[in-house]
């Protein structure tokens, strides 16, 4: 064969041969093992390659498909897994350099760059050539020995992605990027190793800068697509960058370049040193790199300026990085004023270019210059004074007046440069503060949410700034000056924002009082020049308005004065006081009120307003001076003595008789909604004035009172009323307006509730109950479309506040109105009849609870508008008269949808408004309505009506059962009989669930039936607790049941739907009565009527059940199972009264089940969907508390029947325990329902069927269930066995387990042996192993007689690993080994007198594994700073462990030195965290309680030299620090 492919050379090299021929030939031979040629696979590189450049030299003419053929044979041989195993073994194979340029030259075509040739390859075939090439260091030496190659490829891969980029087609491959990156990875490798740094400054500023620059800002700015392979768009892309950053910086910014940046930029300095030789190429390193970043052409016009200003940042941090260091901060910033200059900013003013130019990049760029700046510290203010003749301060203030100059307020750029120069030095903006205040604060209009961030913070910063210098006062008076100019002042917008208004309030707390004085006293010189100009102009009102403001900002914020002010800020703060009275506020209402100056009204309300806000503030300024300050005299102190008499405005300013200024407001119609919002705060404080004077108040006291409270509420009726359109409100006063005033009134009403609610009349607070109400109903509706209502205050989220508060319950009147409010709405959707509650009932409850002070006739109105009281005689029924309810034919109502969930709402509202806190007369009132609402509501026949209805009434049920578990439960008891109220709570339940068969169907179902059984359940509790007519109640209530039953059995017309209330009621009854039996049993007590009782429910409801499960009712498992539960053990408790009855042999005959073969049926499918899977935990504790009574009847888990036999039963659980979904955390929540069942098995199973219990107990236990792989048996053995030793067990069952116990602990031991090989169902065998051990040892104490069992669990924990586990897993571990030693320790004392090394070796052991999960973690290592919460509790129980170790000195004394010597020892090695330390030093100073004189001085003498001083660093601390304070406390103990 090796003669017929010898000549296969020839031929590829043959003219003759055609060159389709030729290509096949040649992978022929590449693939074939029977070609032999000498040196086969070097000979087929140098074809192709040769190939190639014959093709692309001209010296070959090749068709389009033969050209594509060799480039994909190329790569082929390229990718080969041949190729690489040669290369492997040491064969040299070597491809020509003019491949490497071929491939540059087909990149650089796809990039757009130049002309496509006449044969276009596939980009994709050449990529992956280039890729297989540079993959290979053998075949890449053809890039690395020729750098320029390299460096060519680079610059034309970043030009194609380029296009890819700019082209915005979606980029679904991630080619391109991985052989980028990949060359990416080659030059960087060869730039390290370059010794000509210069060559490399070259390589990067001139070919790649420019390509690199752009790929940078397309790859930062592009807006990914889901379009966009996601690998390129959250990691190559970002990974690209780096690598760019990375080239940049070692190319550009080298510390061998320094001199060269000295040389360039700072000559004129005369800082240099001597000049050294450097390169020409490199005279100018910083205009090299200028000069390539204003070509444009390059990058287009377009993208120019972004490029620029995105690059420049870039490239000034690089060089930061590089060389700021100490001694070089100049030069950064000469490095910066040339990269500044290239942002080509205006220079002078009145530059057109610099008023049309677009400066959102060049700010963005500038605004990283200046934060780069000043993280680097560049500069030092007395270094550039001192030093250099303040040339960085000189430059800095031309770039803030550049900027002040052409300001750019939409920008937050321009707001953080600003921000920044101030940081620098707030002199640089000295000069042009005025400037800045106007452009930046006052006159600023900005709406936009970024850029209101970025002014905020600039002037928290100026604010900030002047604070610290203690020259607030001169900024405020360059605001002041600032809105005292000529304009707009409409348009201007609040001084103070709400975020503003609190950093203020943080700076005027640090400033001294004298300068707060100052700021005051400028605001009222301010104002004293402007009231003149006031009369008939809007704009110097509007100042006015805006100082006023500010003032009350001020004055709201400062520190209070108090009894250490000195004496002249207290006489100071007293004649400003009076100043601001007499020439501020009195002549703003003269000029407001002259009726000669009425020309124009806006300036009129806006002068009004400003006396209002400043009249408040003086008011409350004074008030809190008074409370504060005990040398403060009030300068209106005799006016204040003035009594009024009917409510006004008088305000204690001196010599002024304030009248009806409220009249005086409304009349003249010159109060906006600023000035009525001060309006009403003065009518607050002055209702607070009069509530906090001393003595009974008089009638005119009251008046005013009532007449401010209404006046408070009526004021913004209308405003309330149109909210809708109101915007929400940020609490500052500067923003109160047309659309925010509503928000603000509200605020105000809600803020002062606990003032107005006992002054305000019933048709005002029903007012308030109506706007409380509609807002919480217009909320929920909100939140149910999916919108969302926002951060800001609005009138909504107050209601939603006030519902939730917990002090809306301490205002009766309120949560009455609200409540009656609620009902009313309801009533409006459904017309739910009115039950009848007698007169003398009411007098019963009396309304010694609802009455308030001052406000007795309003309570015992809105009383009676809750119920109805016709007067009927004392012992009649309600329920049996004729205006109350038909029980047998309820009146039903259906609903559209629409109005089920608007009653769903009102119904949440109600739920949420504390029902337990009603009045007795509003609880009956609910209780009435509630019920009312249940016997009203019928279901629609379409599903989701049905739905919704049923939701409604599971609601109702639900607050029903709240009205019940209250305080006043016992209410309705004096309105009807309890037996009434059961009939006809329940007797709406059939006709509803009869008439709608879809019920069932519904998912509200079971849910509705489950809001019944809670009601009957806290309802049937309260009647059997009270004791009254008990019997009477009950009894009238069975035979209203079981007459249903009947007389639906005897029409006919019975449904099995109907019958699943009917079960949840009597089970509901029978489970009540039973569990009442149960605890008089175990009192020792006896009900023969609660029996007779239960003998009536248990044969109504076992015919039920039977009728309902013959029929396939359909009950669902929630619900089955616990009914027949019921039934059983109702019939337990009957059977168990009787006693049997006694034969005439004498033996006593036990009456039979009657109806066995139901519970054998439910057990059947209990049994068979027990370990089925599910999250339904109810689901599990309530068939497991089935399968519990059931095992209690012997007779029913007989060995007779196998399917419901106590070993099926135990198999059942076995398999619950082993499924695959059963959780820890499940097996805990049911641990009391499967100990309850275990313990019924145990005791009710015969001595042969508790023999095989234990056996197959301990046939589970076996490790050769594990090496079987049958894992998950031996985790449901172990579970059993800790749940079975858990039970009180008695008599021979307790003999046979502890009989057991030697068994159980061997197999155990070996268990944990075992499980620490096997890894993935190790951690929870341990553990589960660990958990048993603990139970045993516990359980064994008095009855583990032999020590040796005891010991065995040492060498369990011993073997038990606590290296290499998740934290959680070694959390766990660690508390069940902490648990076997506690059990110990407590349970079996005396084993310790031999095996105290034993149980110190394993205390070692955690103590051990703790220090090193405790240890800080080194530099460089991947974890959090803080310590785990599971290490510290771990550490914790290190430190209790040691406490229980110390009181047994007998046991452990002479063992407890070598303890803390390893404790000391391993502490030599390792940093422990702070925390965990204080507590492993906790546990080592009680062992040093035990150590001995002798021990102590051992230890002193073996412990290496670095140990030994870690031991009297500690046993200092523990003499400071525990012993004396043990001895102290040993001292006074008894």
């Amino acid at each position: 064969m090796a003669a017929i492919y010898s000549g296969i050379h020839l031929k590829i090299k043959s003219a003759k041969t055609p060159w389709g021929d030729k290509l096949k030939l040649a992978r022929f031979a590449w693939i074939s093992h029977q070609c032999f040629l000498p040196n086969k696979e070097q000979v087929l590189v140098d074809w192709v390659s040769h190939a190639l450049t014959g093709y692309y030299s001209k010296k070959l003419l090749l068709e389009d498909q033969i050209v594509e053929g060799l480039w994909i044979y190329l790569d082929d041989i390229l990718h080969s897994v041949k190729l690489q195993k040669l290369i492997e073994k040491g064969k040299i194979i070597t491809i020509r350099a003019t491949i490497a340029q071929i491939i540059n030259d087909r990149i650089l075509e796809h990039s757009g760059k130049v002309p496509l040739s006449d044969c276009t390859v596939s980009v994709t075939t050449v990529l992956s050539c280039c890729r297989g090439i540079l993959t290979s260091p053998a075949l890449s030496i053809i890039y690395t020995s020729k750098w320029e190659l390299l460096v060519d490829l680079l610059c034309k891969l970043s030009i194609l992605l380029c296009s890819r980029l700019r082209s915005q087609e979606a980029l679904s491959s991630t080619q391109l990027f991985d052989v980028l990156l990949l060359t990416f990875k080659r030059y960087l490798v060869i730039q390290r190793q370059q010794h000509n740094q210069s060559r490399v400054f070259l390589q990067v500023c001139g070919p790649l800068l420019q390509p690199f620059l752009l790929l940078r800002h397309l790859l930062s700015s592009r807006c990914w697509t889901s379009e966009d392979e996601a690998t390129v768009r959250q990691h190559l892309s970002k990974e690209t960058c780096n690598q760019i950053q990375a080239a940049l910086h070692s190319g550009l910014f080298h510390a061998d370049f320094l001199h060269y940046y000295r040389e360039e930029l700072l000559q004129s300095d005369g800082l240099q040193q001597q000049k050294t030789s450097f390169s020409k190429a490199l005279a100018a390193p910083v205009e090299m790199m200028l000069l390539r970043l204003a070509d444009a052409d390059f990058f287009g016009p377009d993208l120019h300026p972004a490029v620029v200003a995105g690059s420049v940042p870039l490239l000034f941090r690089l060089s930061l990085e590089s060389y700021c260091r100490d001694g070089n901060h100049l030069l950064g910033f000469h490095i910066f004023t040339r990269f500044f200059d290239s942002l080509e900013f205006p220079k002078l003013k009145g530059d057109e270019a610099g008023e049309s130019a677009d400066w959102n990049p060049g700010l963005l760029a500038l605004d990283q210059l200046l934060n780069s700046i000043l993280s680097s510290n560049i500069y030092n203010i007395a270094v550039d004074k001192i030093r250099c003749g303040g040339v960085q301060f000189t430059f800095y203030s031309r770039v803030a007046e550049m900027l002040l100059t052409y300001p750019r307020p939409a920008t937050p750029a321009w707001f953080r440069c600003l921000k920044t120069l101030i940081l620098l030095n707030h002199l640089i903006v000295e000069p042009n503060l005025d400037d800045l205040v106007s452009l930046a604060w006052i006159d600023a209009d900005v709406n936009d949410s970024r850029v209101k961030r970025a002014q905020e913070a600039l002037l928290s910063t100026l604010l900030e700034i002047y604070t610290k210098l203690r020259q607030l006062p001169r900024l405020f008076k360059e605001v002041l000056a600032v809105v005292s100019r000529p304009a707009a002042d409409e348009l201007r917008q609040p001084i103070l924002s709400i975020g503003l208004t609190k950093r203020l309030c943080e700076c005027l707390l640090e400033v001294p009082a004298s300068q707060v004085l100052d700021i005051w006293d400028l605001i009222l010189k301010s104002q004293e020049c402007l009231i003149p100009e006031l009369a008939g102009n809007s704009d110097v009102a509007l100042k006015v308005l805006s100082m006023s403001t500010l003032l009350n900002s001020v004055l709201f914020n400062m520190k209070s004065l108090d009894g250490k002010t000195p004496a002249p800020i207290v006489l100071r703060t007293q004649l400003l006081m009076d100043k601001m009275a007499r020439v501020v506020v009195m002549p703003l209402f003269r000029t407001a009120g002259n009726p000669d100056c009425h020309d124009s009204s806006l300036w009129a309300k806006t002068a009004m307003s400003s006396g209002l806000i400043l009249s408040y503030t003086w008011v409350e300024v004074d008030r809190m001076l008074k409370l504060n300050c005990g040398k403060y005299v009030s300068p209106g102190g005799e006016a204040g003595k003035i009594e009024a008499e009917e409510w006004n405005l008088h305000c204690p300013l001196p010599q002024v008789g304030w009248g009806d200024r409220r009249l005086k407001v409304e009349a003249s119609g010159e109060s906006s909604e600023l000035g009525l919002h001060f309006l009403q705060l003065l009518a607050v404080q002055e209702m607070k004035r009069i509530m906090l004077q001393p003595g009974v108040r008089t009638e005119t006291e009251e008046a005013s009172l009532r007449s401010a409270a209404m006046f408070i509420v009526q004021s913004g009726k209308t405003a309330v009323k149109n909210a809708a359109e109101a915007q929400g409100w940020d609490g500052e006063a500067g923003t109160i307006n047309d659309e925010t005033h509503a928000v603000a009134h509200w605020h105000l009403v809600t803020s002062n509730l606990l003032l107005l609610v006992p002054c305000l009349p019933e048709e005002e607070l029903t007012y308030v109950a109506d706007v409380v109400t509609r807002n919480l109903l217009l909320l929920r509706e909100t939140r149910e479309a999916g919108r969302d209502p926002g951060n800001s205050l609005s009138i909504p989220t107050m209601c939603e506040s006030l519902l939730n508060s917990p002090l809306l319950p301490e205002m009766q009147p309120l949560h009455r109105a609200i409540l009656l409010v609620l009902t009313e709405r309801v009533r409006g959707l459904v017309s739910v009849p009115e039950l009848s509650v007698p007169t003398h009932v009411l007098e019963q409850l009396g309304d010694r609870d609802d009455v308030s002070q001052g406000s007795g006739n309003q309570q015992s109105s809105t009383s009676e508008s809750l119920v109805s009281h016709p007067v009927l005689p004392q012992g009649s029924s309600l329920l049996v008269a004729h205006n109350a309810l038909s029980v047998n034919s309820p009146s039903f109502h259906p609903l559209s949808e629409q109005q089920l969930d608007r009653l769903l709402r009102s119904l949440d509202i109600l739920s949420a408004l504390r029902l337990d806190s009603l009045s007795c007369t509003d609880h009956l009132h609910c209780f009435l309505f509630l019920v009312s609402l249940v016997s009203t509501l019928k279901p629609g026949s379409e599903q989701t009506n049905t739905s919704k209805c049923l939701q409604v009434l599971s609601k109702c049920y639900f607050l029903l059962t709240i009205l019940q578990t209250g305080t006043k439960a016992n209410v309705v008891f004096k309105w009807a009989h309890a037996g009434d109220i059961l009939v006809m709570v329940t007797a709406p339940l059939f006709p509803v669930s009869t008439e709608s068969a879809s019920c069932v169907e519904c998912p509200a179902w079971p849910e509705f039936l489950g809001s019944v059984q809670r009601f009957l359940t806290n309802f049937i509790q309260t009647i059997v607790e009270r004791k009254q007519s008990m019997r009477l109640n009950l009894e009238q209530f069975v035979v209203f049941l079981s007459n249903a039953w009947l007389s639906s059995k005897v029409k006919g017309k019975w449904k099995p739907v109907a019958e699943q209330p009917l079960i949840v009621t009597l089970s509901t009854l029978s489970r009540v009565i039973a569990n009442t039996l149960q605890r008089y049993e175990k009192a020792r007590r006896t009900s023969s009527a609660l029996h007779s009782l239960l003998a009536q429910l248990t044969g109504l409801l076992g015919p039920v059940l039977q009728s309902h499960f013959d029929r396939g009712g359909g009950l669902d498992r929630t619900l089955t199972v616990p009914r027949v539960a019921a039934l059983l053990e109702a019939e337990q408790i009957l059977r168990g009264k009787e006693g049997g009855v006694v034969s005439e042999g004498g033996s006593q005959e036990v009456q039979g089940l009657q109806h066995s073969d139901l519970y054998q049926r439910t057990c059947f499918q209990v049994l068979h969907q027990l370990a089925s899977p599910t999250d339904d935990l109810e689901l599990l504790r309530m068939q497991l508390e089935f399968l519990q009574v059931f095992c209690s009847a012997s007779e029913l888990c007989s060995d007779r029947d196998t399917k419901t036999g106590i070993i099926s039963i135990l198999s059942a659980v076995k398999a619950l325990l082993a499924a695959p979904w059963m959780t820890a955390q499940f097996i805990q929540l049911l641990d009391v329902q499967l100990t309850g069942l275990l313990q019924c098995l145990a005791e009710g199973s015969t001595n042969q069927q508790f023999s095989l219990i234990l056996k197959s107990f301990t046939q589970g236990l076996e490790v050769s269930n594990l090496w079987k792989g049958q894992h998950q048996d031996v985790v449901s053995s172990l579970i059993l066995t800790t749940l079975l030793l858990k039970c009180p067990l008695s008599g021979d069952v307790e003999k046979a387990v502890w009989f057991t116990a030697p068994q159980i602990v061997t197999a155990l031991l070996v268990l944990c042996k075992e499980a620490a090989l096997d890894q993935p169902w190790g951690c929870k065998i341990t553990l589960l192993s660990l958990e048993a051990l603990a139970v045993l040892i516990q359980q064994g104490e008095g009855i583990l007689s032999n020590p040796h069992h005891v010991t065995l669990a040492f060498d369990a924990l011993l073997c038990v690993p606590l290296d290499h586990l998740k934290l959680d897993e070694y959390g766990a571990i660690f508390r069940a080994i902490q648990g076997v030693l506690f059990s110990i320790l407590q349970s079996h004392p005396k084993v310790l007198h031999n095996a105290a090394p034993s149980f110190l070796k394993c205390f070692n052991r955690l103590v051990l594994s703790i220090m090193h999960k405790g240890r800080q973690k080194c530099v460089g290592e991947k974890a959090t700073t803080t310590v785990s919460e599971v290490v510290l509790e771990c550490a914790r129980l290190v430190e209790r462990m040691s406490t229980h170790i110390a009181s047994k000195a007998e046991e452990f004394a002479i063992f407890s030195a070598f303890t803390v010597a390893l404790y000391v020892n391993e502490l030599q090695k390792v940093t422990l965290n702070a925390d965990v330390k204080r507590h492993l030093t906790g546990a080592t100073y009680h062992l040093l309680d035990l150590v001995a004189e002798r021990d102590l001085r051992f230890l002193n003498a073996s412990l290496q030299t670095g140990v030994r001083e870690v031991f009297k660093e500690l046993y200092n601390d523990y003499t400071h620090y525990h012993k004396s304070k043990r001895q102290g406390e040993e001292k006074y103990t008894a």
